[in-house]
């Protein structure tokens, strides 16, 4: 018997060490550019309203004649494209706009040493 349980210690001890303790979440930095049919000024108010407040979004680049905005979501951990889309589409909405949106381009990347 004693043999037996000084065995399941032996095979269980590397077990619980290789397990230790859990690494912090990786934080994300993301860029997302969006078409917006009818782009407006007074669009671009109501979703400079709406995104001014946040710290971990802002409305990078825009222009109503090109219909385009590039908004940027900083230090979070959305590591999809999808989990980006949806998040600047609930701005958006809040915004007012909720038709014609286009999603050019989506790109998202892991924050770290030697980024610039």
């Amino acid at each position: 018997m004693r043999t037996l349980l000084l065995s399941l210690f032996l095979l269980a001890t590397p077990l619980l060490q290789a397990s230790g303790p859990d690494a912090p979440p990786a934080a994300y930095d993301a860029l997302v550019v969006l078409q917006i049919d009818g782009f407006d000024q007074a669009a671009l108010d109501r979703l400079a309203k709406v995104v001014g407040p946040e710290t971990d979004l802002s409305l990078e680049y825009s222009c109503t004649w090109a219909d385009v905005v590039v908004l940027q979501v900083r230090n979070t951990s959305f590591s999809e494209r999808a989990d980006v889309i949806t998040y600047a589409r609930r701005y958006l909405e809040q915004a007012g706009i909720q038709r014609g949106i286009e999603v050019l381009h989506v790109h998202v990347e892991e924050q770290g040493m030697g980024k610039c």
